[in-house]
């Protein structure tokens, strides 16, 4: 078995060594600062640590998280949940309920971008002769984080606040998402694919490699391309140069032929590589949980289990420990609680019947949502094996499932990817121990003890894959309008082979990536800004109109709370709400303004518990 990350790992930095000024995070999360830290150049792996471990502060709530909430504003998830989990659906109808539904995704990302800037602008502080490798990767790291943590920013909220020196100014105003930040999120990651090298970490161990840094340069020049500068299909538009700000690696403006050359290194030289089933790219498959899972038996009789965490698909990761607790400031953050969020609905129906029992084995319980939406689910072709691999059927293959009293927006199709597993050992009635396979494992094969001391809502380790080597195999096929790469990822998921097409990799990319949180903003890029209520993602959205679902134990069908999905989207063009506190704080518009469709509390301050709409 591939060893388990139980332990702590690059991801895990708990010191908070430099932020943002206030008025971009109310929170302080200074313990150091710029003027005492680093003192030696040892100092600077603490900072990167502590850097990697910001994404753990977005985990805190999965509802915070790039990952989640992208996959719940998409067409292909319902927030689900109960009738109180009322953000969740929020989220799921493009609204909001509350001021502060964002303003720990806002914290984090000033905090991340914070400690980049920091080790940016510290790191020639210290003598590197003999040592410019080390230096180089280290910076080429800080680099890449800076350029992720605007890219989500960025994605999120559109025109925010930027900086790039080693501290914030005062004030700092709102800065343009397209002619000013994002050259620097593709100067940023440029500079990270020039500064590293390939082999230059240990593969799976938490940090960025070279060829991670090139697989987001091109993810982000294409959402540039596609969104800001409505290119349409990337393979036939004619793509002007991108002007890159002058910074270390950065020579001359970016074209579309060197973003497919960094492409093609790291399919070439990063040493990734598609593995050979793609079940076993799942938790699910672990050997503990396979053999008695009737869907991957055939798996567990050849002898082939889990791929694991850190493996030679996962181009990059957030990982995750044994040492979350429910106090502190990053608390939860260090189990993979969109695990348990992505559990069977837990409470018991109109017959007392509950999920998350042995009857369901192997998917455990928890607070069922970001389900699948039905009409999604139907227009997935059953020729595709990718479709049993990640939706869960729970009415075809689980013994009993219980539509409970409390469920809203429940279908019945959960996402295997990220849920809850378990395993024959679990312990069934008493969850505090070991009820996930994690928790088992944990027990069988370790003296830890599951440290916030609730194996249900504690025992979740398995990574959240930010990027998978098919991403980049399949971005090449979109930008040079060749199938080959994208023949590679049809072969491995035992599909027909197909000839390149927009409509073929808009698809492809669908279904390859289903549930992992990437369609949202495949969406918006292939619509364009200001696409308006007939682009893409509208007409897509607008699909979950009438969609099946079950409502307290009772069926029905989901509409709109307020106006509809596609009318949501070009009011919003898919950016969320500006947290009203960080705006209040500022009390300027010339400095910082909330974004369109977010100023009427029509749509900003929406509970559906007094809006019918099943």
């Amino acid at each position: 078995m591939k060893k388990h990350l139980l332990i702590a790992a690059a991801t895990m930095g708990m010191l908070s060594l430099t932020s943002c000024e206030d008025f971009l995070d109310s929170t302080n999360y200074t313990e150091a600062n710029t003027g005492n830290y680093p003192a030696a150049a040892a100092d600077l792996n603490k900072e990167l640590s502590a850097l990697y471990g910001v994404m753990n502060q977005y985990c805190n709530d999965p509802l915070q998280t790039p990952w989640f909430v992208w996959d719940i504003m998409s067409d292909d998830a319902n927030g689900g949940g109960g009738t109180g989990d009322i953000e969740a659906h929020a989220i799921g109808h493009l609204m909001s309920n509350k001021d502060a539904l964002y303003e720990t995704a806002w914290h984090s990302t000033y905090a991340g971008i914070g400690r980049a800037n920091a080790i940016i602008h510290s790191v020639d502080a210290f003598n590197w002769e003999g040592n410019m490798t080390v230096r180089n990767q280290l910076l080429g790291e800080a680099y890449f984080m800076r350029g992720l943590f605007y890219l989500w920013g960025t994605q999120f909220w559109g025109d925010i606040p930027a900086y790039w020196d080693a501290a914030a100014p005062d004030p700092c105003p709102q800065q343009s998402a397209e002619d000013v930040i994002f050259p620097h999120i593709l100067a940023d990651f440029v500079t990270a694919s020039n500064l590293m090298t390939h082999g230059a970490t240990t593969w799976g161990d938490g940090h960025a490699m070279k060829g991670t840094a090139e697989g987001f340069l091109a993810r982000a020049y294409m959402f540039y391309q596609g969104f800001y500068k409505n290119a349409g299909e990337l393979a036939s538009a004619n793509l002007a140069p991108v002007e890159l700000p002058a910074q270390e690696g950065v020579e001359g403006a970016l074209t579309k032929d060197m973003v497919v050359n960094y492409l093609l290194d790291c399919i070439n030289n990063s040493g990734a590589e598609l593995i050979s089933d793609y079940r076993l790219l799942w938790q699910y498959t672990n050997e503990l949980t396979a053999p008695d899972y009737e869907y991957t038996k055939d798996l567990a009789t050849a002898g082939q289990f889990w791929a694991g965490n850190g493996n030679k698909e996962q181009l990059f990761q957030v990982q995750f420990s044994n040492i979350a607790t429910w106090n502190g400031t990053i608390a939860m953050g260090f189990t993979n609680m969109t695990s348990l969020y992505n559990g069977l609905r837990c409470d018991a129906d109109a017959n007392n019947l509950e999920n998350g029992g042995p009857e369901t084995l192997p998917f455990g319980q928890g607070w069922g949502q970001g389900i699948f939406n039905m009409n999604s689910v139907n227009a997935w072709p059953g020729s595709d094996p990718r479709k049993k691999a990640t939706v869960l059927d729970c009415e075809a293959e689980l013994e009993k499932f219980a539509y409970t009293s409390s469920c809203s927006e429940e279908t019945g199709m959960y996402n295997k990817k990220w849920i809850s597993t378990t395993c024959k050992d679990s312990s069934w009635d008493d969850h505090t121990l070991s009820y996930t396979w994690w928790g088992v494992y944990r027990v069988q094969n370790s003296t830890a003890t599951n440290t916030n001391g609730n194996s249900f809502q504690g025992d979740h380790f398995n990574d959240i894959i930010l990027m998978r080597f098919s991403d980049v195999l399949l971005m090449h096929s979109e930008l040079t309008g060749t199938p080959d790469m994208m023949n590679r990822v049809q072969e491995r998921a035992r599909v027909a082979k197909t000839g390149y097409s927009w409509e073929n990799i808009q698809n492809e990319r669908r279904w390859e990536f289903y549930g992992e949180g990437i369609r949202f903003n495949d969406l918006r890029r292939w619509s364009g800004k200001n696409g308006g209520e007939n682009c893409i993602a509208a007409v897509a959205l607008e699909k979950q109109n009438g969609s099946k679902v079950n409502y307290t134990g009772r069926w029905t069908t989901m509409h709109h709370a307020s106006t509809s999905w596609a009318q949501r989207y070009a009011q919003t063009d898919g950016f969320l709400p500006i947290p009203p506190s960080q705006i209040n704080i500022i009390d300027n518009p010339e400095v910082l303004k909330q974004n369109a469709g977010w100023t009427s509390a029509e749509y900003s301050s929406w509970n559906m518990a007094s809006t019918p709409i099943y």
